[in-house]
């Protein structure tokens, strides 16, 4: 996911970039991929590294180091949890910090002054307008918290397409098998599949899909947020239908965009009305494309980026 929005994104934008696979290659020795890291930057004549924050495989006083030689920026995820127990200890050890919260950003920009504003995007590589909406209605994505007795409950009231990825624990996939074929009771009617974790086949399922069920807990917590799928997901000619959350409210509008739902049993008449009214469902798929193509490219938040960190943003050559 990080190397197709940021890795191949800046190379659209005419910039060369290195990959490294630092959180694989942490497993077998962190120590010495933290001690090549630095080699790297010391020597590589690098304009920036670009981190995508996730547990504590870089040592802080390496960071502090390779800081000196080249614009560190780190990408936060889930900061709505992580912020305080997490995203604000590491953010001294790199030049800039980057969180997706608005509240987080308010409330810590004073306390931490590299730390910037921004938020998830679409790479606008899978534009779905020209491809068949064979699916009704679908969900692709990991089963956690009460995703699998919501996914249970809709595939009772309403037949749905569901896509789990291949790194679900086999326990937890036999478990939402074996609900939903007591709520459906019929083996044959079953869609429950496996796709391969790749944004390809993900948005493969969006492109496909009239309406893509979009649930917005948290993985840790029932605290709501704005995830990667509601911009990612923009430009496939689907319809998002998600939980009722107004921090969506800053990027798309409600009712016009996309439609939200208060409860499960609200969110089935919605599909329904959606199914049933094609007309009114391609309206919104439509403006919710043409919103994401304006407002919401992963290119152009990589240029504000740029911007704020003074840094020089290479125009696409097409």
């Amino acid at each position: 996911m990080t190397y197709e929005y940021f890795a191949i994104t800046l190379r659209e934008l005419g910039h060369t970039v290195h990959f490294f696979d630092y959180l694989a290659e942490a497993t077998t020795n962190r120590e010495a991929m933290n001690d090549f890291f630095l080699s790297i930057i010391k020597n590589g004549g690098y304009d920036l590294v670009w981190v995508t924050m996730c547990d504590n495989q870089l040592i802080p006083e390496i960071l502090d180091q390779a800081k000196k030689y080249s614009t560190l920026i780190a990408w936060n995820s889930d900061d709505d949890v992580r912020w305080e127990c997490y995203s604000s200890i590491w953010c001294p050890h790199y030049t800039y910090m980057v969180t997706t919260y608005r509240h987080i950003y308010e409330l810590n920009k004073e306390k931490y002054p590299n730390l910037l504003l921004s938020q998830w995007g679409c790479t606008g590589r899978y534009n779905g307008l020209s491809i068949r909406k064979d699916i009704d209605f679908s969900f692709v994505g990991k089963f956690y918290g009460n995703r699998l007795e919501e996914l249970a409950f809709l595939q009772k009231h309403q037949k749905m397409t569901i896509y789990g990825k291949k790194d679900i624990h086999i326990s937890k996939k036999e478990m939402i098998h074996q609900l939903l074929m007591t709520m459906i009771g019929n083996k044959k009617t079953n869609q429950l599949s496996e796709i391969l974790a790749n944004e390809a086949g993900v948005k493969g399922i969006w492109n496909r899909s009239k309406i893509s069920f979009t649930p917005l807990k948290s993985w840790s917590s029932d605290s709501l947020q704005v995830k990667a799928r509601v911009f990612d997901m923009g430009l496939s000619g689907t319809v998002m239908l998600c939980e009722s959350n107004p921090l969506i409210y800053e990027f798309y509008e409600p009712g016009r965009e996309f439609v939200e739902y208060n409860n499960l049993n609200e969110c089935v008449s919605k599909v329904r009305f959606l199914l049933s009214h094609e007309t009114e469902r391609h309206r919104i798929a439509m403006a919710y494309h043409k919103r994401t193509n304006s407002d919401h490219l992963w290119k152009d938040r990589i240029r504000n980026l740029f911007l704020q960190m003074g840094l020089p943003s290479k125009k696409n050559n097409d």
